[in-house]
């Protein structure tokens, strides 16, 4: 009976220290180091992702924690500092996204440009096509680095964002001015010509 009730108490110890352990690895539910850049993932299926026509509906239950994500690069434009903390340049090749909304205004109204910003979807074939076809087409990528500072944000990080600018699905791409005006958007996915005429369009204005 003493086994017994030793041998117990060891695995009720055992379970104790593994609770332990997980608790001590566990991520914090907030941490200001993550990428504000969406992952991608191009194994999204259209038919199980409300996808249709080129834009998918945003799902507006979906939040966490995570801050807004944010906007695109240049080709090297020499004005720019992309070295500063406020850029990343490993989302899309070619492209340097802004990790701020408001120090992208501030980009934009130094160096003369608009504010683009991509709305994105975890769960959207056609943002994929987007971002792995549209935005890595040379001549998109010329007119971005050219007149605009671009971001990326998804519902489930600024779900603010999306009911601000009135945004509804996915992809969508709003333009705005150095104060906040909205210059024009496109809504959902085009292929580059059809979006390079449409953002050379709205950026002309």
């Amino acid at each position: 009976m003493g086994k017994f009730k030793f041998l117990i108490i060891l695995i009720l110890a055992l379970f104790l220290v593994c609770g332990i352990v997980m608790v001590v690895d566990a991520p914090s539910s907030f941490d200001d180091s993550v990428s504000l850049i969406p992952t991608s993932d191009s194994s999204v299926d259209a038919e199980s992702s409300n996808c249709v026509n080129g834009t998918c509906l945003v799902d507006s239950n979906k939040t966490d924690d995570n801050s807004v994500k944010t906007v695109g690069k240049n080709t090297k434009d020499d004005k720019i500092n992309y070295d500063s903390k406020y850029y990343v340049d490993d989302f899309i090749d070619g492209l340097y996204f802004c990790n701020d909304l408001e120090y992208a205004f501030k980009e934009a109204k130094d160096h003369n440009r608009n504010v683009m910003i991509i709305f994105d979807g975890a769960a959207c074939i056609y943002c994929e096509y987007l971002k792995e076809g549209t935005l890595t087409d040379l001549s998109v990528q010329k007119e971005i680095n050219e007149n605009n500072i671009i971001l990326i944000t998804e519902s489930s990080t600024s779900p603010e964002l999306f009911q601000q600018l009135d945004v509804y699905g996915t992809p969508t791409t709003v333009i705005l001015d150095q104060d906040g005006n909205e210059l024009g958007r496109i809504d959902g996915y085009e292929p580059p010509e059809e979006y390079l005429r449409d953002l050379k369009e709205i950026n002309s204005q």
